[in-house]
């Protein structure tokens, strides 16, 4: 997920190419941290100390963390604490910056910093985006006094994670009214209260959804690939019903809808939050009523 904040905003910012970023991802998907790089964020390791081990590590081909504990910088203790970070999102991008030679470690500092300023990113939203929290970044994209919307959003946004790409970015989003997207999959539940969930999209990017959840490539936005995105809508609103029938809820959940150019069947404005999957956007739609 941080990858993905930041990636864009260096791509947008012209400090970094498509290409670059696009080696970088790929090299996320194959590599995992350096010890060295997460003992030194961690501030149990000295840079020098790093290059020193590093240096040491070519010499005697033994593990980096066996040579910290040799030297006195480690202990067995920390070298455990480490590797239990070694998935960490944010020091996986900073470290492919460096490997790719985008980017070196204070430029990537300064970068940092600026995306932080820029996007008027509190300490603890840009500790969640780092983290990959959804419930901590929500507040800074999602301006809705009703904990229901907050609720629901973040459940949708970790089974993507879960089911189709961690490679996700949200953008703010806002109620519409009005509007006809060219492609759209819903579903409606009725009860105790009402509501419906989807996703649109206005081209063919909104395929990274279907494909992701079926784990199949579509040739193009047909019934079938909306009908990926309607099962998997009907995923996320199985787990929300049955989280509320413990609160003594009780709601039902109606067929799916799937549309091409026509409007959303509902009465009244709808929120629309912007996602991308890796790059390609559509937009998660809900409405409780």
């Amino acid at each position: 997920m941080f990858s993905q904040f930041f990636g864009n905003y260096l791509v947008e910012n012209q400090k970094i190419t498509a290409e670059q970023f696009s080696a970088c991802m790929t090299y996320i998907k194959a590599n995992r941290v350096k010890l060295g790089l997460i003992a030194e964020s961690e501030g149990l390791l000295t840079s020098s100390q790093v290059m020193e081990l590093n240096y040491l590590q070519v010499q005697s081909d033994e593990r980096f963390g066996d040579l910290a504990v040799k030297k006195g910088y480690l202990t067995e203790s920390d070298v455990n604490y480490l590797l239990g970070l070694q998935s960490n999102p944010y020091l996986l991008f900073v470290q492919a910056l460096d490997e790719n030679g985008c980017l070196t470690n204070d430029e990537i500092d300064y970068n940092l910093t600026a995306f932080q300023k820029e996007n008027d990113y509190s300490n603890s939203i840009m500790k969640a985006i780092r983290d990959g929290n959804i419930e901590g970044m929500l507040p800074a994209f999602v301006d809705i006094k009703d904990k229901r919307y907050l609720d629901l959003i973040g459940l949708t946004l970790r089974n993507i994670i879960r089911f189709i790409s961690s490679y996700i970015r949200i953008a703010p989003g806002k109620f519409v009214s009005g509007e006809t997207p060219k492609y759209a999959a819903y579903q409606k539940i009725i009860g105790d209260y009402g509501l419906f969930l989807g996703f649109t999209g206005e081209n063919d990017d909104i395929l990274s959804l279907a494909d992701g959840y079926a784990k199949e490539e579509f040739p193009a936005v047909d019934e079938d690939a909306l009908d990926s995105i309607a099962e998997f809508t009907n995923c996320v609103n199985g787990l929300y019903a049955a989280e509320l029938s413990f609160q003594n809820i009780s709601l039902d959940m109606m067929p799916p809808q799937l549309s091409f150019d026509k409007p959303i069947e509902t009465d009244g404005e709808y929120y629309s939050l912007p996602i991308f999957l890796e790059g390609k956007e559509s937009h998660l739609i809900i409405k409780f009523e």
